[in-house]
């Protein structure tokens, strides 16, 4: 079979995203079914593609990889950061150190716990989350992020401080620190790795300040993005 051939039949797994940025582009629902060669009609398969119902062949999208491809690879790219310990005159101190991850960002999941405001008022408040990232080379990476840290350092007069830092930032990424990551080859072993720490992280004490059902949930969302990715773990029955 020729490699134009195949392309007729290949599925382009970014068609929601590539979409999207046509349409922040000017192009409307029935623009992109002339340009993926359809009927200029067929605005429900366009709009199944946009809402990420159903994915166009790489042939379908062949105008907007040309047209948008460049953009897409840029988009796809996710800077983070962390912090390093090193040790210097006998004292353990920090340094930020900054890392790109390129692909799909298929899951981000906020760990809340509850806090007390004033007048005896309570708010849930994210203080951990979860990043899992598809990325370029098929692998998945796996980010344990916070929003708080300490963070040591030498002062010029050579005193060691430690400042105790909250995050917040509209810029959402900056505002998390990742404290671990984790690189898995095979999605099985994200879900098995997962749910893990879905069950070891649940906290026994029942006053415990964590939302217990943000961990409950972790598992059921991952297998839920899964599926939309076109894998089906052996734990999910499949009803015929």
């Amino acid at each position: 079979m020729t490699e134009q051939k195949e392309n007729t039949k290949k599925t382009y797994r970014y068609t929601k995203q590539l979409i999207k940025l046509a349409i922040e582009n000017g192009y409307t629902n029935q623009d992109i079914a002339e340009k993926a060669g359809l009927s200029p009609k067929s605005t429900a398969l366009v709009s199944r593609w946009r809402n990420g119902k159903a994915l166009a062949t790489e042939r379908q999208m062949n105008f907007f990889i040309k047209e948008f491809e460049h953009l897409l690879k840029r988009k796809m790219e996710h800077l983070f950061y962390e912090l390093e310990e090193f040790e210097k005159d006998g004292n353990t101190l920090n340094k930020v150190n900054y890392f790109k991850v390129s692909g799909e960002i298929i899951l981000k999941h906020p760990i809340r716990k509850e806090v007390q405001l004033d007048k005896g008022n309570k708010k849930n408040v994210p203080f951990y989350r979860i990043v899992i990232i598809k990325s370029s080379n098929e692998c998945f990476y796996i980010l344990y992020q916070k929003n708080e840290y300490d963070f040591s350092l030498m002062s010029d007069n050579q005193e060691l401080h430690t400042i105790h830092v909250n995050l917040s930032h509209p810029s959402e990424n900056s505002a998390w620190l990742t404290r671990a990551k984790d690189k898995k080859t095979k999605y099985e072993q994200v879900i098995d790795c997962i749910d893990d720490f879905s069950i070891n992280s649940l906290p026994t004490d029942r006053h415990s300040s964590i939302i217990k059902s943000d961990l409950i949930t972790l598992p059921f969302i991952l297998r839920e993005n899964m599926l939309k990715l076109g894998h089906t773990p052996e734990s999910i029955e499949v009803l015929e």
